[in-house]
């Protein structure tokens, strides 16, 4: 299934000019034993001032998954960043309409914003 990545404030398209430099932070940062080093991953998007990721593999395939490098869970007994594959439309839709209000919550408390 290939997915329609909708972008609000919290999520922002990576550049081009970042690629080279967000695969080197995965390859840096990526437990050895973490399962998506298996992967050539692509970073598709970024939570903005998060380590969160939307990434898919260089080849095409119809694989989404999100890595965040600020949580954790444990896999096969070794704890790993968490990722998650996507296995919707209406999960993905639903990851970042969340961290669109985490988002606005942070400009709430920051001052930026008023209602």
């Amino acid at each position: 299934m290939k997915f329609s990545i909708k972008f609000n404030d919290a999520w922002e398209m990576t550049w081009s000019e970042a690629i080279d430099g967000i695969r080197e932070f995965f390859e840096q940062r990526l437990q050895p034993s973490h399962p998506l080093r298996k992967y050539d991953l692509y970073p598709v998007a970024k939570v903005e001032r998060k380590y969160k990721f939307l990434v898919e593999e260089m080849e095409p395939s119809e694989k989404l998954w999100v890595l965040d490098f600020e949580k954790k869970k444990r896999v096969k007994g070794k704890t790993c960043y968490y990722f998650k594959l996507i296995e919707s439309q209406e999960e993905l839709d639903s990851i970042m309409e969340r961290d669109l209000e985490d988002w606005k919550q942070f400009m709430k408390d920051h001052g930026a914003w008023e209602e």
